[in-house]
């Protein structure tokens, strides 16, 4: 169900154009490493951090999500930015961001009234100074006004407009496992949309927006990989693993129209592994980093 959720508010939010002291509140546990990541299908994890309606973002601060995967931060250059977080210190993936750079001094804010606005510097909801909003206001009164960060990485925005989903406004951008496997009766949304993503220890793994499927090295952000389907003119792709073996994007809104594919067919089974070690291999069925059995790889072993 979640998936179907999810897939419906993708056309919803594609359909959209977004317009011109934080205390979050995380439940549970502070933020730890995910089990179960490296299975075929994600844990279930509802936690999240909170910014709740009368919050905001001061320039330079930041929330994180309750795994330490992503983190929201307010840029002093304007720009609300959810980076994929690496090694300690070191360099951070950009996931999604507002497009509001060149507003020193820009703040974001959860409002009363179900929007989540950045505002110019000195800007308000009584003075204007909007920049950009996720046009979530309503009349709802029944829903409880947040932004949030959850435990796969996604930034969203439940607010008091009236959306039979209840996911009102999202950036779209689920941390994924390093998994993929084919879907089956029981499992039946093993697959990645644009702007899912994946991490293993040394590589990242996304989607992007221009629909190419690019892998970076998490100690410099240097791309050492990629599908080269960017620009297919398709609006949405989905990763995903077939029945018989074979690894493929296609246009999810034309399920025929094939943009990329590891040509594993004929192996039942198989099923794909972003390794440790900076390889993304299609292994079969009993194969695997320490069986033999590769199918396809991306040939990048030891480049992170």
């Amino acid at each position: 169900m979640r998936h179907r959720l999810l897939r419906s508010a993708f056309i919803s939010v594609l359909a959209a154009s977004a317009l011109a002291s934080l205390v979050p509140a995380t439940a549970n546990a502070a933020p730890g490493p995910r089990p179960g990541m490296a299975e075929c299908d994600e844990p279930y994890d509802r936690r999240e951090t909170v910014l709740n309606a009368g919050q905001r973002l001061a320039p330079g601060e930041k929330m994180t999500n309750p795994t330490g995967a992503t983190e929201l931060t307010m840029q002093p250059d304007g720009n609300l930015v959810l980076y994929a977080l690496g090694n300690p210190g070191g360099y951070k993936l950009p996931l999604w961001n507002s497009g509001t750079y060149g507003n020193p001094g820009a703040y974001a804010t959860m409002q009363a009234d179900g929007n989540f606005v950045i505002y110019r510097q000195g800007g308000s909801a009584q003075t204007g100074g909007g920049i950009w909003h996720t046009a979530t206001y309503g009349d709802r009164a029944e829903m409880t006004p947040a932004a949030k960060l959850e435990a796969n990485g996604n930034f969203k925005v439940i607010g008091r407009k009236d959306n039979e989903w209840g996911l009102h406004w999202s950036s779209l951008r689920r941390e994924m496992t390093t998994k993929i496997c084919a879907e089956d009766p029981t499992h039946e949304y093993r697959y990645w949309f644009t702007g899912d993503w994946a991490q293993s220890a040394t590589v990242w793994l996304m989607i992007q927006e221009d629909n190419n499927l690019v892998m970076y090295r998490k100690r410099d952000g240097k791309a050492i990989w990629n599908s080269a389907t960017h620009s297919t003119g398709f609006s949405v792709l989905e990763l995903r693993m077939g029945t018989d073996g074979d690894l493929f994007m296609r246009d999810w809104m034309g399920g025929s129209k094939v943009v990329w594919r590891a040509n594993g067919a004929g192996n039942p089974g198989a099923y794909a592994l972003l390794q440790d070690d900076g390889n993304f291999v299609v292994y079969t069925k009993d194969g695997g980093p320490d069986k033999g059995g590769a199918l396809w790889q991306s040939g990048t072993w030891n480049q992170g």
